[in-house]
């Protein structure tokens, strides 16, 4: 939710803003494919780092968004908790975690820990992009990805 809020800092003078942040408020009420769809699209701006600067770019993408429910609550309707960060230690294949400065989903503070917890992993934070670096910043993503694969492919042989 600090990620929400900053979010709400940053474009606090959005007319569109309001309409974002009442999807994230609809979350728990989603229940079919068609809310599902519903809320990520209202939800969309928020994945960017400047959904709005670049809306005629983005919005095509948010048009045609179609999303499916998947309850996330077992047979008694309690929430599924997946926790997989004590494994993560014995992790040995290669890993680059990616993250963007603004993700409001799986910020700055996740990626950290994922690289604090994987051993040997590096970490790339795209400043200017949100949860679609590899949208919002291609150069910069294909050049950090083509150069961990080249670099893990001959220290791999």
């Amino acid at each position: 939710m600090l990620q929400v809020q900053s979010f709400a800092a940053r474009h606090a003078d959005n007319p569109e803003l309001p309409e974002v942040l009442a999807a994230f408020q609809a979350i728990p009420t989603i229940s079919d494919d068609v809310r599902m769809t519903a809320v990520a699209k209202g939800l969309m701006p928020s994945y960017f780092a400047d959904y709005w600067g670049r809306e005629e770019e983005f919005a095509p993408l948010r048009a045609s968004l179609r999303s499916a429910h998947i309850s996330g609550l077992d047979e008694n309707l309690s929430p599924h908790v997946v926790d997989d960060r004590a494994d993560l230690g014995s992790l040995t294949v290669p890993t680059l975690v990616v993250v963007g400065r603004h993700d409001v989903i799986c910020g700055v503070r996740w990626a950290e820990e994922l690289h604090r917890l994987i051993p040997g992993s590096e970490l790339l934070i795209l400043e200017n992009s949100g949860h679609f670096g590899h949208v919002e910043e291609p150069a910069a993503f294909s050049q950090a990805v083509t150069r961990f694969v080249t670099t893990t492919a001959r220290n791999t042989q």
